[in-house]
């Protein structure tokens, strides 16, 4: 069981690695990235961050299960348990969002490049993940995990997301 655990969270780890080099890759075409980044305003604070790597880490779970139930018979039931899982801890996620669309505000100052790069981070993010039966199988243990752990089992696998997010947007220097 806990080899099982481990081997999930490398999986899991490995395709966000994944997923964050084609998202950085993605990002590097944003409009007014350039200019952003000379005056250094292209970077997160830590709770920027935080809100960051939670919005992404729901938008990869919801998407890998509703990709799952369409492959998988049991997939339905582990997508239904997200649904759950999200409407439970609705405020945070919300204020997760919230929090993003403020950092990309002040990073980009137009809202079309604001909106492009939420959009290429969206779909970066996701694009290049293929589901199978192990990335549904390595889903479905998270899935388990956040049933037991709920909230903290959630911000485990953001944190994961978070130490990858610095190759996109570092967090600021104080």
């Amino acid at each position: 069981m806990m080899l099982t655990m481990q081997r999930s969270s490398i999986l899991l780890a490995m395709a966000f690695a994944l997923v964050a080099a084609a998202s950085a890759w993605a990002q590097g075409q944003a409009p007014g990235r350039d200019r952003a980044a000379r005056s250094n305003t292209a970077c997160f604070n830590q709770k920027e961050a935080e809100a960051e790597a939670e919005v992404r880490t729901g938008i990869q779970i919801r998407e890998i299960l509703r990709r799952c139930a369409q492959i998988d018979p049991g997939g339905q039931a582990y997508l239904d348990d997200w649904y759950l899982f999200d409407q439970e801890n609705g405020d945070r996620l919300r204020a997760a969002v919230e929090l993003r669309r403020t950092a990309l505000g002040r990073i980009f100052p137009n809202r079309g490049q604001a909106q492009q790069w939420e959009t290429d981070a969206t779909v970066a993010t996701m694009k290049p993940l293929q589901t199978n039966e192990a990335v549904c199988k390595s889903t479905y243990d998270i899935m388990e995990r956040l049933k037991k752990e709920q909230w903290k089992g959630f911000k485990y696998y953001a944190r994961l997301q978070e130490n990858i997010l610095v190759y996109e947007l570092p967090l600021c220097r104080k």
